[in-house]
């Protein structure tokens, strides 16, 4: 763990950085835009067939910094495959294929997720999401509904080639470097959007925001004057990144460790904070709280020395403050032609602050009554994948569309509401159960910091998906699936204390 933010492979971040400049190229020429697409499917598929490993490796980066999965995809005749959906299909496809081969030979299955400690809370939980599926076409809700509200929970699947290609600390390690690589990236490409937006740099703005909302990378919002909030669905990794810092820091000053490790890991968590505080998501501020506050009462219960918390306090309180100073500075760093017209520290303060009267806010409010009406119908039991509300909603994008407001959908901002909803309670109780299993798994051994950070993780995931839907989302499933990969391998010492 000490060298996750330090020793990051070079190739692995130049890796990245060309995948996200041939997606940004691709979607400027279209017409290279399905070459490139299949040319990456093929080179992954060689990829995986030569090492299922790789495969992983691939689906992960893309997991950590592909927010909605489109940053490669093919559009034929409104047909559309995303990249996602693609390595999903190819790394199922390459470990079924393994499996099928090695029972071929010596008639047995070697299927590595059933020796796991956490696969029969998995199993469980599979069991209520088969039964919300046979629920919805009991229920005679729409097919289609149905397929896209499910379709998100099949990447569930994908536990078992991760349990299969990574097997040692060695791959552990691999997967932490890529991690650290991919959102550092995400950090910085945040920042040269926010300057490129703020400073109107001519020839980049138009393309740049319809590549972030075509291939739901993220969202570029123009608030005041010149300055832009910039969210990806992504950044929610930032937010692990954050509490692997932490811990990682709590390690340095309880160990008394050389001041330059301090310093090193000080600047990558001003990153992660002016990231945080630039993606102007209430949810993600609300999750950090949380987080907080339960690490603080992590350190009361070690009895861990006060200079110690006083000294972190500091470094924590510092960061955030430099981490909105970094933001002003990108966005008013006086070449070309820097933004004005702002205030950021009001312009947070502001958001933080706005619990109602704002569009998205008032649609999510308007619709949390209305919801659980509908949950209270079948309580116990759910209603099912593709199961709809119906409510009057003050999103302007739905006003255009109809004066009236009513809006029908079966996708829901509240994360868990959903789930019980779709599942029932005794689906939302088996999925707190199996998170609940994570975390005291992470937090049974007091000197492992990695598996301390992971289960804060895990706790500010799970909140902000209170209030967004992660936990019913790739981005969510998968970092229970790479979470529960790391738990059930014995991370060498070096992690440790």
């Amino acid at each position: 763990m000490e060298y996750l933010f330090k020793d990051i492979s070079k190739k692995t971040f130049l890796f990245i950085i060309l995948a996200e400049l041939i997606s940004y190229s691709a979607f400027i020429f279209h017409s290279f835009n399905n070459f490139a697409f299949w040319a990456v499917v093929i080179l992954i598929l060689a990829l995986a067939i030569k090492k299922l490993e790789y495969g992983v490796w691939i689906a992960c980066a893309e997991l950590f910094i592909g927010s909605k999965g489109y940053l490669f995809y093919f559009d034929y005749k409104g047909i559309v495959i995303s990249i996602r959906l693609a390595l999903w299909l190819i790394i199922m496809s390459v470990w079924l294929a393994g499996i099928l081969y090695h029972w071929a030979r010596k008639k047995n299955l070697k299927i590595e997720f059933f020796n796991s400690k956490f696969f029969p809370y998995f199993f469980i939980f599979s069991i209520f999401i088969l039964l919300g599926l046979i629920n919805g076409y009991l229920s005679h809700n729409a097919y289609d509904n149905i397929f896209f509200d499910f379709n998100g929970w099949l990447y569930l699947l994908l536990i078992f080639p991760f349990y299969a290609a990574i097997k040692n600390n060695n791959g552990i390690n691999k997967l932490l470097q890529i991690f650290s690589a991919s959102i550092i990236w995400l950090s910085l490409k945040t920042l040269i959007l926010l300057y490129f937006f703020s400073h109107d740099i001519y020839g980049i703005l138009e393309n740049a925001y319809k590549w972030a909302r075509t291939t739901g990378v993220g969202e570029i919002t123009q608030i005041q004057g010149g300055f832009f909030r910039i969210f990806f669905q992504s950044h929610i990794y930032i937010l692990i990144g954050l509490s692997i810092l932490i811990f990682y820091l709590l390690k340095i000053l309880v160990n008394k460790q050389e001041k330059k490790e301090i310093i090193y890991n000080f600047l990558i968590l001003i990153l992660f904070f002016s990231i945080i505080l630039i993606s102007f998501s209430r949810s993600f501020w609300i999750g950090l709280i949380a987080g907080l506050i339960i690490f603080y009462i992590y350190l009361f219960w070690q009895k861990i020395k006060w200079q110690v918390i006083i000294n972190l306090t500091g470094l924590i309180l510092f960061s955030s403050v430099l981490g909105l100073a970094l933001i002003i500075l990108v966005a008013q760093f006086p070449y070309p032609h820097p933004a004005s017209g702002f205030n950021t520290a009001e312009l947070i303060t502001k958001r933080a602050g706005q619990i109602e009267g704002e569009a998205a806010v008032s649609s999510r409010w308007d619709l949390l009554p209305v919801l659980w009406l509908k949950i209270k119908d079948n309580l116990f039991l759910g209603q099912g994948f593709g199961s709809t509300v119906t409510y009057a909603s003050s999103d302007p994008r739905v006003l255009e569309n109809n004066p009236s407001g009513s809006y029908t959908t079966y996708a829901f901002e509240w994360g868990w509401l959903d789930i019980w909803l779709k599942l029932g309670l005794w689906g939302l109780i088996s999925y707190l159960i199996l998170i609940g299993k994570l975390c005291i798994r992470a937090f049974s051994d007091k000197n492992n910091y990695l598996f301390l950070s992971l289960g804060l993780g895990i706790i500010i995931v799970s909140v902000v998906s209170i209030f967004s839907p992660y936990s019913n989302h790739p981005l969510g499933i998968g970092l229970l699936i790479i979470i529960s990969l790391i738990l059930d391998n014995k991370m060498p010492s070096a992690n440790t204390e």
